[in-house]
């Protein structure tokens, strides 16, 4: 395998590894909607690519790169569904070459080509799926990780800069780049001049971005974004029983086979076996690294007081980084390794099978998309003067230019006053919003309404019923036309 396997030949695998994303993602490309959270991206990021502002044209409750980001994306290849898909697959490919080129430093080439084939599956579920702040927001922290593992690391500043770019996609990022700092106290490779250079770095990014707002008169929203609004937003917990819940169904233990059971279980055989003669000194620096990165991600997470699928993303790389200690403890075993690059290609095959039957219908998928058939459908229809209300699916507004949403872009938000209400004060004093907007809309009864399964959860059937006729349904998707 050693012969095989040269230490020459990364493009090699630089090219499997895209290869195999790109099938992989594109395994679930026929899913038009999978998170809302992805859709409000796309949504925003269209308009600021039209060269709106952000935080006061429109609004959502995530810090500002991936917009920017994916803004940029649409304006020069157009906003569309499938660009912000390729975007996110982009973002996945940079992560797995970095915790190759981490792992390639460290580990034989076997281990280090079966844990980056290991995160492609990672990346390849569903939840991880949609273009998210998690892939954006990760890669910097990965990308920290990489130069502090090289033995020569003195680029303080530019680490700081990094942290500020994973801040400035998520919040909850601070917490790894806490984890890094603390490392690198214990491994004494920080000082005050280090200190120093990290405050100016993690400021840098936030004084440009501060800058920018200032200009266009809105850096108030900013700041609420970047401060009040992470701290409003952690107030609403789930239950400790919910939580049991989460854990249960993202295990599937309600199924025969668990291959998450299964991968959860050999990393804690893997971790106490590494653990038996526990020794900080004796522990590799990628581990302990790796380790306390996982912690504080794992830790602000919990804080968040929520366990969502997409959550776990941030977690995906370190994983990947942790399974390579436990192949390398069979790593000179014979036919080990052959075995163990076989069951990575396997674990990938039926998504890349998929994957590429996709890509061969892409054309009919994508006209088939249940939102943009309706977004075709009442093009025909005279939409000028016309009020429209989306309650799902507003991945509709990325294709149509005739409707525009709320300011506050995400579907959720506006109507659950109970559970927003502080959030909702705030963007009220910013002019964002006002005080029962989704309700005081409703009662003027627009000319349509756009829903799926939540149709009645804020409104009445009784209300559909005496005002509104069914216009279209596809594939459970539905459009009300109000009467007259």
């Amino acid at each position: 395998m050693k012969k095989v396997i040269k230490k020459e030949s990364n493009q090699f695998f630089y090219l499997l590894f895209l290869i195999t994303i790109f099938f992989t993602q594109f395994s679930y490309i026929d899913q038009e909607v999978i998170d809302w959270d992805e859709s409000t991206f796309f949504v925003i990021s269209k308009y600021l690519a039209n060269g709106d502002l952000l935080y006061v044209d429109y609004w959502d409750g995530k810090p500002p790169l991936i917009f920017i980001y994916l803004g940029l994306a649409f304006n020069f290849f157009g906003s569309s569904l499938l660009v912000g898909r390729l975007a996110g697959d982009f973002l996945i490919f940079l992560n797995v070459i970095l915790i190759f080129k981490i792992l390639d430093k460290n580990f034989s080439k076997f281990v280090s080509v079966s844990s980056s084939l290991f995160l492609v599956y990672l990346f390849s579920y569903k939840a991880s799926q949609p273009t998210m702040t998690e892939h954006l927001g990760i890669l910097f922290i990965v990308f920290s990780f990489y130069l502090i593992s090289n033995h020569n690391f003195s680029s303080y500043y530019y680490l700081g800069v990094l942290f500020s770019l994973a801040f400035n996609t998520r919040n909850n990022l601070a917490f790894a780049c806490l984890g890094i700092v603390i490392f690198l106290f214990f491994e004494n490779k920080i000082r005050l001049n280090s200190i120093f250079k990290l405050g100016v770095g993690f400021l840098s990014p936030i004084l440009l971005m501060g800058t920018y707002f200032y200009s266009k008169d809105s850096l108030e929203n900013y700041i609420y974004m970047l401060v009040q609004f992470p701290l409003q937003n952690s107030t609403f917990r789930m239950s400790f029983s919910e939580v049991k819940v989460e854990i249960f169904n993202k295990l599937n233990l309600d199924q025969s086979f668990s291959i998450e059971l299964v991968i959860l279980i050999a990393l804690i055989i893997t971790f106490l076996y590494l653990a038996r003669n526990f020794s900080y000194k004796s522990i590799p620096n990628i581990f302990k690294l790796n380790f306390i990165i996982g912690f504080f991600i794992t830790l602000s997470i919990i804080a968040g007081g929520r366990l969502f699928n997409h959550y776990l993303i941030q977690l995906f790389p370190f994983v990947a980084i942790f399974s390579a200690y436990g192949f390398n403890l069979f790593n000179k075993r014979r036919y080990f390794p052959t075995f163990i690059l076989a069951i990575m290609l396997v674990l990938n095959f039926n998504l890349i099978n998929r994957g590429f039957e996709n890509l061969l219908n892409y054309e009919t998928i994508q006209l088939n998309y249940p939102t943009k058939q309706i977004s075709e459908t009442i093009k025909n229809h005279e939409l000028k003067n016309k009020n429209f209300l989306v309650l799902e699916n507003h991945i509709i507004y990325l294709y149509n230019d005739d409707i525009t949403p709320f300011k506050v872009v995400h579907p959720s938000n506006l109507p659950n006053t109970f559970r927003y209400k502080e959030i909702l004060n705030s963007l009220s004093k910013l002019q964002i919003t006002f005080e029962n907007e989704f309700d005081l809309y409703v009662q003027t009864k627009p000319h349509y309404i756009l829903c799926e399964v939540e149709c009645t959860l804020y409104i009445s059937q009784e209300f559909y019923e005496e005002n509104y006729n069914l216009l279209v349904e596809i594939d459970g998707v539905k459009l009300f036309q109000r009467n007259g």
